[in-house]
């Protein structure tokens, strides 16, 4: 049986833990609302998942494990990301097994090491989401590599998608740009170098 008040100390305590951890991962870092949402709610749902096991640790496990099939997340996903899921997780998996302390001080502790390494926030103002739209070109991707290596301090690729059979690219990347750069210096640097080049930065 499933004493009702345990479970709704037990939910609340996962949901106050998600809003910290939504929080911790939005601060200075680039994230999308459906994200924030998920985690935030992923700890409740972990909390009613060995619930409703009832404490059956293998049960519980092979119940986690079907979570598996659902592709929660791209492969491109970074290592933030993982790490804020699993953190969720655990929240959910202490919670529901009633070790309401753990639950609280072990991700509090976490979340505090997380924001003290965080990157300063003049660093963070200056990271963007580039979007390139180039037709196809030989060695443009070492080209734009070069550009980029100019003005950005840091680069992430995220992804390549074509279309017109091909002939178009658009190429995702995340960077830091600079000190000395701005928007509209890596716009037009990007533009003026590269042939029918379309530039978006967010």
């Amino acid at each position: 049986t499933v004493d009702p008040l345990r479970l709704l100390l037990a939910l609340l305590v996962s949901l106050f833990l998600g809003l910290a951890l939504s929080w911790t991962y939005k601060y200075r870092t680039l994230y999308t609302r459906e994200f924030v949402i998920s985690l935030t709610l992923l700890p409740c749902m972990m909390t009613l998942v060995i619930f409703l096991v009832n404490g059956s640790l293998g049960t519980s496990i092979a119940v986690a494990g079907a979570f598996s099939l659902i592709r929660f997340r791209s492969a491109t996903s970074g290592s933030r990301e993982l790490i804020a899921i699993f953190l969720a997780m655990i929240i959910g998996l202490a919670a529901g097994s009633g070790y309401l302390l753990l639950a609280i001080l072990s991700p509090l502790s976490l979340l505090g090491v997380w924001l003290e390494n965080k990157q300063s926030k003049a660093d963070h103002q200056r990271r963007r989401h580039l979007t390139i739209t180039v037709s196809k070109q030989d060695s443009v991707a070492e080209q734009i590599s070069q550009l980029l290596d100019q003005s950005c301090s840091e680069i992430d690729f995220i992804s390549v998608t074509t279309a017109q059979a091909g002939e178009q690219l658009t190429l995702n990347y995340e960077v830091n740009m600079k000190s000395n750069i701005d928007d509209f210096g890596l716009a037009n640097l990007l533009i003026s170098e590269i042939e029918n080049c379309d530039v978006a930065l967010t």
